[in-house]
């Protein structure tokens, strides 16, 4: 199980008031009212690790377990959970009208595991709780110490990836503490998460990497445990010192807080995440329904991206292929009327221009004739001038050979010297791939050259040429 996410959780509960107390408070209160337990939690949990939650009594700690173990359902936000939640508390989850070892069996046969199993894991709880005849009796004739010892072995035991231990670590003895404490660490070890949510800082400092400090329903600090610590420490002494006045008007303005909280802009935050990850105002009422309506995993993870993004390759790539397969069917009618219309004219000809082409044949045959006459008239005339161009040519022949030799000659020397400076200028240098939106200059500055350097390494002409994946050469 990889990191979990829990994002923009608001709880908002109606108040139950009679007509007589509207008017007796400070707040703003009327037949309808509402208030907000929870404004927009965040958090994100790595496995194997141990998230705390503190806060004064009524901050919205028991709400947001009673969100994640599934019973309460959150007004917004999005839990990214993927898998088993247990929960172990002092006081809630198990049937009471069940003695404590039905309990343990329901729980497990919920687990669906093989009968070997079953009988494995719950000889395992029943030496973990140690709770002697306890367990042949109902639930709810437990004591707050019993009833917590047993929550906690079934939570701890029974298939856990994350345990939400719920106020209930201070309900136990010395000994059984140690006991847990143990269990507990070797979990984390093996990678199953906690959040623990108590008003006892010994427990959080205790478990907890790091933790979330809530208050009157927002998330004050949430960081190293240590150092929320200091701060929630510090906000308390801050309390303390002040007058009872200036203490009821902090908690009558927090409370107002509650009341009047518009939740439109946890919803803004959210909208503006999406639009980061590729999301578009099209997607905007797909997004407000996951947001208000659906409260599943949210929209914004990897897996939403990469299925996004594959279906918009596909989508171009489909589009591509039609638009190949409409010009390659263009390209099949151009070549059949072109090959039809040149058999077409070929045939019109042949039957059009038959006689003219007999008159041509005609007059061919009598022009050779009067050539040759003159030829033969000429060729005595030539026969003089014929002896001495044939001198004068051997001559300029001989010249042109002499001449073309040491132009070869010439011609292979400079070939030869341009090899082996190409030789030399390629010795002293390396390959290199260019990357997206690098030019000659910017390669130039890098490897200590000129732009000209490189364009005579690689024989180039411009910065036109450079594309991205290309391998060129530069010096070392």
């Amino acid at each position: 199980m990889g990191k979990m996410e829990i994002k923009y959780i608001t709880k908002n509960e109606p108040l139950v008031l009679d007509k007589k107390d509207l008017g007796k408070t400070k707040l703003p209160l009327d037949e309808k009212q509402s208030f907000w337990e929870l404004r927009g939690v965040s958090l994100d949990i790595v496995q194997g690790e141990a998230i705390g939650v503190i806060g004064t009594n009524g901050s919205g700690k028991q709400t947001l377990i009673d969100i994640l173990a599934g019973t309460v359902k959150q007004t917004t936000g999005f839990i990214t959970i993927d898998g088993k939640i247990n929960r172990a508390s002092a006081s809630r989850g198990l049937e009471e009208d069940l003695t404590g070892l039905q309990n343990i069996r329901k729980a497990i046969m919920a687990a669906d595991l093989d009968e070997i199993k079953v009988g494995h894991l719950c000889n395992a709880i029943v030496n973990f709780v140690d709770l002697g005849e306890w367990l042949y009796r109902p639930v709810r004739d437990y004591s707050l110490g019993v009833y917590a010892r047993l929550s906690l072995g079934i939570a701890l035991f029974v298939a856990p990836k994350l345990v939400l231990l719920d106020s209930v670590l201070n309900n136990l003895d010395n000994i059984f503490h140690i006991k847990v404490a143990q269990k507990i660490q070797a979990l984390k070890d093996m990678g199953v998460s906690f959040i623990v949510a108590d008003t006892n800082v010994f427990n959080i400092e205790r478990f907890c990497e790091r933790t979330l400090w809530l208050n009157f329903g927002v998330a004050q600090g949430f960081g190293p445990t240590r150092d929320v610590l200091e701060q929630f420490e510090y906000h308390i002494n801050w309390f303390r010192a002040l007058s009872l006045p200036e203490k009821n008007d902090y908690l009558a303005e927090n409370q107002k807080k509650r009341l009047n909280f518009d939740v439109a802009s946890v919803y803004e935050t959210f909208k503006v995440e999406q639009f980061k990850h590729g999301f578009t105002r099209k997607d905007e009422p797909r997004m407000r329904k996951a947001f208000y309506k659906e409260h599943g995993a949210d929209p914004v993870n990897k897996e939403s991206i990469i299925t996004k993004d594959k279906k918009d390759i596909s989508q171009s790539k489909n589009s591509q292929s039609k638009v190949k397969y409409i010009v390659g069917i263009l390209a099949v009618v151009v070549i059949v009327a072109a090959v039809w219309l040149s058999f077409d004219s070929h045939i019109f000809a042949g039957f059009g221009d038959s006689k003219s082409s007999q008159t041509i044949a005609e007059k061919n045959k009598q022009t050779q004739k009067s050539v040759s006459k003159k030829q033969k008239s000429s060729e005595s005339q030539s026969s003089t001038k014929a002896v001495s161009e044939s001198e004068s040519k051997a001559k300029a022949s001989s010249s042109q050979a002499a001449s073309s030799s040491s132009a070869a000659a010439a011609s292979e020397s400079s070939a030869k010297a341009a090899s082996e400076s190409k030789a030399n200028l390629m010795k002293n240098t390396q390959t290199i791939n260019v990357s997206d939106g690098d030019t000659l200059e910017g390669l130039a500055q890098k490897y200590a050259t000129t732009a000209d350097k490189i364009r005579e390494i690689n024989s180039m002409n411009s910065d036109s040429q450079l594309k991205s994946g290309d391998i060129i050469r530069v010096p070392k």
